[in-house]
């Protein structure tokens, strides 16, 4: 967020707090009974290089947040032979770096504490074998959050600087397509490419009471993203087991910009969330039975 107007705003946070719960789709009370019925369930872990950059309109560098944040999966799926379903909720957590600037240009390092929830649901199409390989089409949609609580500290030269909360969340619709290829009698290795289109993106800001601010929120522009995933799956006599290292593109754009008020009454402050990149690595590992 950059914040106008003002010497020594600092971009930073305070307090770890949060409940949050997962969007409800109307069609998953009936995909868990499909998935006890006769579908699948599948449980794992995952770790994600977690690489955040904002930029401003010049596209120069402002602050990122980066670190390794594990994680832990859950999806439940349906498997009709020409046609599946999937259900797959993501969640990681952990404390990450910040580095930044004060709103006046001195740089600063500290702590975030980063909690991000992924949710989505699919349906896919096999489009039957070819040339030794599977191949399918999918579609669907998801919900994303990140409580971005970045923890108070100091600059460099010293001086203590305040902290921020941003709840960031959006939903979007994806496509994908995936391919496998047998490898070995147990083995067999996957590409899973697929496109995002965001919508409905907010970021909420909570001040945590530095200068007696009201929470606000802006509207961040929305961008499309993509995932490029390989998964190896390794079959052994009932079960099978997946691990699948990814690459991971989310860009968002530029907000709009909102007057701050304190207690109600404009304060001739405005701020906005500048445009973003992310760019994330990772590799989880999923147990189906």
């Amino acid at each position: 967020m950059r914040v106008k107007n003002f010497k020594r705003f600092i971009i930073l946070t305070g307090i770890y707090s949060g409940l949050f719960f997962t969007p409800v789709f109307t069609f998953v009370i009936s995909e868990v009974k499909a998935a006890a019925a006769g579908g699948g369930l599948q449980i794992g872990a995952g770790l994600m290089k977690f690489d955040y950059v904002e930029y401003d309109d010049n596209n120069v560098f402002l602050d990122a947040e980066r670190g390794i944040i594990p994680g832990i999966i859950l999806t439940l799926n349906n498997d009709n032979g020409r046609s599946y379903s999937e259900w797959v909720n993501r969640l990681y957590y952990n404390k990450i770096t910040y580095d930044g600037q004060t709103q006046s240009g001195t740089p600063l390092m500290t702590v975030s504490d980063a909690l991000i929830i992924d949710s989505h649901i699919k349906y896919g199409q096999r489009l039957g074998p070819s040339y030794g390989r599977e191949q399918s089409v999918y579609a669907g949609l998801g919900y994303r959050y990140w409580f971005r609580n970045i923890l108070p500290g100091y600059d460099n030269k010293g001086n203590a600087v305040a902290g921020i909360l941003e709840e960031y969340s959006w939903f979007y619709s994806l496509i994908g397509y995936t391919v496998q290829f047998k490898a070995s009698d147990t083995t067999q290795v996957g590409f899973d490419f697929r496109l995002t289109q965001m919508f409905s993106a907010k970021m909420g800001i909570n001040f945590l009471g530095f200068k007696n601010y009201d929470n606000t929120s802006v509207n961040l522009g929305s961008k499309m993203g993509a995932r490029l995933a390989m998964p190896i799956e390794i079959n052994m006599q009932d079960d099978s087991f997946f691990i699948t290292p990814y690459v991971e593109i989310i860009d968002i754009g530029k907000s709009n910009a909102v007057q701050v008020y304190s207690g109600g009454v404009a304060t001739g402050t405005v701020i906005y969330e500048p445009r973003s990149e992310t760019r994330n690595l990772g590799v989880e590992f999923i147990w189906n039975w």
